[in-house]
């Protein structure tokens, strides 16, 4: 039986630096149903050039025109994939290595399931593992699988988080602003009906460099993660073990 299709949104703007190595990633796994979807907010940098480089040997859907945001064009992107399993990455980051195989096996194991949540790692600029400590304290809270503890703080790696088609019609659009998706919002929608399944393996590493978001705009990405875990939770002890990460996260961040 051919194996179910997974569908990878990669939202892109003058990533010219990295994008080469977001897809090698993907498709050096050789997995045989892949759907890749690049929603490129008209590139200026080159990035554009790598992304037909990739198209002419490997199956990609792409476009590279002004958009809204990283927001706009992960929605964008996710309006169009058809896979039964859904996943977006930022043109930064990479897979490790058979992380589609290891999702696909826990989907076919697990028929029910809504969505899946694998470890990850942190990496630099240079592809070299950076807060580790960060990294061991996210996956012993990954290994409790709690809504309870994902409310005290957003605990999940973003690219290794996987979400079923039908986890996605019942979801909807992933929220945000104009500078930033709140996947956070997304992952405590989902969290209401079923926590994820969890894979015990790194799925995927996540840069943090001198110009992501992450990094140059970390109190505007805390000050919305705050107004989203207040609409789903009035406990004080839960808001106060969450703001408590939330000042570790700055404190962490400067130094990464």
């Amino acid at each position: 039986m051919k194996p179910p299709k997974i569908s990878i949104v990669i939202p892109s703007y003058n990533k010219v630096r990295f994008i080469g190595q977001t897809l090698s990633s993907i498709f050096n796994q050789n997995y045989p149903n892949l759907e890749v979807i690049i929603q490129d907010g008209g590139s200026t940098d080159g990035t554009v050039d790598i992304i037909r480089e990739f198209a002419k040997k490997n199956k990609i859907i792409w476009v590279s025109k002004k958009d809204n945001g990283q927001l706009d064009a992960i929605n964008k992107g996710f309006k169009k994939a058809t896979g039964k399993i859904l996943t977006f990455i930022n043109a930064d980051d990479v897979y490790a290595k058979e992380s589609f195989y290891q999702v696909v096996k826990a989907y076919k194991n697990n028929s029910n399931a809504l969505w899946f949540a694998g470890k990850g790692t942190v990496i630099n600029s240079k592809g070299m593992e950076i807060a580790k400590s960060v990294t061991l304290y996210k996956n012993l809270l990954l290994s409790l699988n709690s809504r309870y503890w994902l409310l005290t703080t957003n605990y999940l790696i973003q690219p290794s988080v996987f979400i079923t088609k039908k986890a996605y019609k019942n979801l909807g659009n992933f929220t945000g602003t104009k500078n930033f998706v709140m996947e956070y919002d997304s992952w405590l929608k989902l969290s209401k009906k079923q926590m994820p399944v969890i894979i015990n393996k790194d799925l995927s590493k996540f840069r943090i460099e001198s110009a992501t978001k992450t990094k140059t705009m970390s109190k505007d990405l805390l000050n919305e993660d705050w107004k989203i875990v207040n609409r789903y939770t009035k406990s004080s002890i839960i808001l106060t073990m969450h703001k408590f990460n939330n000042l570790t996260r700055l404190i962490v961040e400067k130094f990464v």
